[in-house]
């Protein structure tokens, strides 16, 4: 438990709290529990009162939460599947609506540095996996070894907005004729012989492309905002932190789009403080949006 508080710290947590509201005896939802840093300070917040309901893809990760909220209370459920089924889990709780409902979409240190699935370019010898949950059959190796030229280049430039996008899958085709990239390496080599001048790491926008495709994490993050207003409470919120353009747009779209269901509390995206950035190098991407449930007339 030391070393994994060591490696992961939620992002914007004084935030995450103020515009969460969190109030002893309500019942609020952490949809990407994670390793619990949210949640735990969520369930300290309640004071053993009112619910918590964390989920997760990853059941590893949901394991190391458990160990870590019996800190905190006991009033607390995980469930292992994705956040586009909230209503299916608390309908199964026989619970109507809840009070809040916390999206953190980065993925955790854990991620990086243990899980062995390819996650970071900084680990050439680990496979090309990047699953979130071993449950599913996709993983980024399939796709650089069977997809076509043409769909390759389309998620590197929807999903990674990557210039390149066509130049590195046509290398990526040329290569794998002769040798299958299987890990990290294998595609840094390729997108190396494919690109030059780059501000940041060439595979960037490479590895966040293959990780969203992987995981359909933009479709399921759409699925998860609209059913948001059905099981929220009224002036119950929801709090969204991204990480990238493309998420960002779709939680500042859902809410602009859905001004008759939220209030949108944050005008402009919040995000973290100088000093948060300098402690947590995971922060300086961040953005976090809130939309408050209107009271039906």
């Amino acid at each position: 438990m030391e070393e994994i508080e060591i490696i992961h710290k939620p992002v914007m947590l004084d935030k995450v709290l103020y515009y969460l509201k969190v109030t002893p005896g309500k019942i609020y939802v952490d949809a990407t529990c994670g390793l619990g840093g949210h949640s735990s300070a969520i369930l300290r917040e309640l004071n053993r009162t009112g619910l918590l309901i964390g989920i997760d893809r990853d059941i590893e990760s949901l394991e190391i939460a458990k160990n870590r909220l019996k800190n905190y209370g006991d009033n607390f459920l995980l469930f292992n599947t994705t956040y586009d089924r909230i209503p299916e889990v608390i309908e199964n709780l026989n619970i109507a609506k809840v009070d809040g409902i916390l999206f953190d979409l980065g993925f955790s240190s854990y991620h990086i540095e243990k899980s062995k699935r390819g996650f970071s370019f900084q680990r050439p010898e680990e496979p090309l996996d990047m699953r979130f949950s071993k449950d599913d059959s996709l993983t980024a190796e399939y796709i650089l070894n069977n997809f076509s030229e043409e769909e390759l280049a389309e998620i590197f430039y929807k999903y990674g907005e990557e210039p390149n996008a066509f130049k590195i899958a046509r290398k990526i085709v040329e290569i794998r004729k002769v040798k299958p990239l299987k890990y990290v390496g294998d595609l840094l080599e390729v997108i190396g012989k494919s690109t030059q001048n780059y501000k940041r790491h060439p595979a960037t926008r490479i590895f966040q492309a293959l990780r969203i495709a992987v995981n359909k994490e933009l479709d399921i993050l759409e699925r998860a905002l609209e059913i948001t207003p059905n099981i929220l409470n009224p002036q119950g919120r929801i709090v969204v932190i991204t990480y990238h353009s493309l998420e960002d747009r779709i939680v500042k779209n859902f809410l602009k789009n859905n001004r008759d269901k939220f209030e949108i509390i944050t005008k402009k995206p919040v995000v973290p403080s100088k000093e948060e950035i300098e402690n947590n190098k995971r922060a300086r991407s961040a953005k976090l949006r809130v939309g408050e449930r209107r009271v039906e007339s």
